[in-house]
């Protein structure tokens, strides 16, 4: 079953659309041969800068290349909190538990599949299911979660950090099992 998005941030819209990168890009490429076929007509160095500014201009909403990246999410307790999902592309930014995307996930079935379009890198993608629906992942005294998490590269025992438990998301690896469970 696919996942149903409550709420999504992080992603930019262009990023959630490849054919939209596309087009603005063949836009950007189209105007800058119109400049350079009026260059005789204007100010050389006019015509430089504007063709500069719309290179720039086209690599910004390019981006880097985009993947669509489909996670597989198993053990959900059913109708039993959302899923809440982080996806992280650094460590810094980790540990000060700024994610490069999230959103959440309604828990109607025992396993979930959501994708996205995600420009290629490697990231962290860490989940918990919000049992008592207080929007946080409650944890205890020492730290340990008292709710159901899920963590991306995790095989038992004490988590690493962003380093050890990153992913690559490329052609070639477009697609991650994460279980949820207690920990």
């Amino acid at each position: 079953m696919t996942g149903h998005i409550v709420k999504l941030n992080g992603i930019p819209r262009s990023l959630k659309n490849g054919k939209m990168i596309k087009i603005v890009n063949y836009l950007f490429l189209i105007f800058a041969i119109f400049i350079i076929r009026r260059h005789k007509m204007i100010n050389k160095k006019m015509a430089s800068l504007a063709f500069a500014a719309l290179v720039c201009i086209g690599n910004i909403f390019a981006g880097n290349n985009n993947i669509t990246f489909t996670l597989d999410i198993t053990g959900i307790n059913v109708n039993d909190g959302k899923i809440y999902v982080k996806i992280y592309s650094n460590e810094r930014d980790y540990k000060k538990d700024i994610p490069y995307a999230s959103f959440v996930l309604e828990s109607a079935s025992k396993n979930i599949t959501h994708s996205f379009d995600i420009p290629e890198g490697e990231y962290l993608i860490a989940l918990f299911q919000d049992a008592n629906n207080n929007g946080v992942l409650d944890t205890n005294l020492l730290g340990f979660p008292k709710e159901p998490v899920g963590l991306s590269n995790y095989n038992g025992g004490i988590p690493g950090g962003f380093n050890k438990q990153k992913i690559p998301i490329n052609a070639i690896s477009n697609r991650v099992t994460i279980n949820i469970g207690r920990v």
